[in-house]
């Protein structure tokens, strides 16, 4: 069994180090970089041996070990749709931090991490930038958007991957997973437990607004300035909107009843099938803030067996 050094940054939920461990590949951790309390807790949960180098802005990229993998999913919310779209002081910039431990550490490879909005035409000049510091500090990169139904989860989340190599012939061979009829469905992901009841006072309303189609089924228009519908206003089936960490309680329909998806169950929608993840004592809202904030584990263990393939 093949082994990556592996130093994780804004590390959330660990993913990687899962995503490693899932295509047969030892993951051997130098350590990661999260500030996150809830996200430290669930990584001394899954990894209590590791060190945690604490806020990004603060590491000497010359006191890390040497590594073979940086992976990052910079914070996107300033690039978000519902973001405030300033990058000139908001998280977004910590892109910089990537590039500067990068610069000096030099792994041979690289997974980076985004929202689509990044795509968005007023947005063409962070792109850019992006693009041509991983140029100038010495990789070659693909990117593409993906989106989690496409491989397999019943999660309709759009994401912006950048496979990033120091070596010419890894970039040339590297291929995006092929996507996937989509076979799961939420149903199929459900626990056996007690949840939560919906609190939407207007559920009754919602019920009687079908949509006509099968995500929302149903959804209450014209309660808003915009006259569009609220995200706590549209009741989901098969397939699930994108879990994200403002709008955790999402209502879907089972069986014709309004069920509200538990902690456990949003990781199961981020890829942890067959709940690899211990979540320990952390509350649901907690686990479905890390679960909306982080990375679809299924899909970033299929990028991860091209970039490896000759690995494996």
């Amino acid at each position: 069994m093949n082994k990556i050094r592996l130093f994780e940054m804004f590390a959330g939920n660990r993913t990687p180090m899962f995503s490693l461990k899932k295509i047969g590949i030892t993951p051997i951790s130098v350590g990661y970089s999260e500030i996150k309390k809830a996200a430290i807790e669930i990584s001394e949960l899954n990894f209590p041996n590791d060190k945690n180098w604490g806020d990004c802005t603060k590491i000497n990229p010359y006191d890390l070990p040497d590594f073979d993998l940086l992976t990052a999913g910079f914070p996107c919310q300033d690039v978000s749709v519902a973001g405030k779209n300033d990058l000139s002081k908001g998280r977004t910039i910590l892109f910089d931090e990537i590039i500067r431990i990068a610069e000096v550490k030099k792994p041979n490879y690289m997974l980076l991490e985004n929202v689509k909005g990044i795509f968005q035409k007023k947005h063409k000049y962070f792109l850019d930038y992006i693009l041509s510091e991983l140029t100038r500090i010495g990789y070659y990169y693909k990117y593409k958007i993906l989106n989690s139904k496409d491989y397999n989860i019943p999660q309709n989340r759009e994401r912006v991957f950048f496979v990033c190599f120091r070596n010419i012939e890894d970039y040339t061979q590297f291929k995006f997973p092929i996507k996937k009829e989509l076979m799961l469905k939420v149903a199929d992901l459900l626990t056996n437990v007690d949840r939560p009841k919906p609190k939407n006072k207007r559920l009754p309303k919602i019920l009687q607004c079908p949509t006509g189609r099968a995500n929302p089924m149903y959804e209450l228009k014209g309660d808003t300035p915009s006259g569009a519908s609220r995200q706590a206003d549209r009741i989901y089936t098969s397939i699930s909107p994108c879990l994200t960490c403002f709008q955790k309680d999402k209502q879907f329909i089972i069986n014709n009843k309004v069920i509200i998806l538990t902690g456990r169950e949003h990781m199961r929608l981020m890829g942890f099938l067959n709940d690899e993840i211990n979540t320990g004592n952390l509350s649901e809202n907690k686990i479905k803030d890390l679960a909306g904030d982080g990375w679809d584990m299924n899909l970033v263990s299929k990028i991860f067996k091209e970039m490896f393939k000759n690995k494996i």
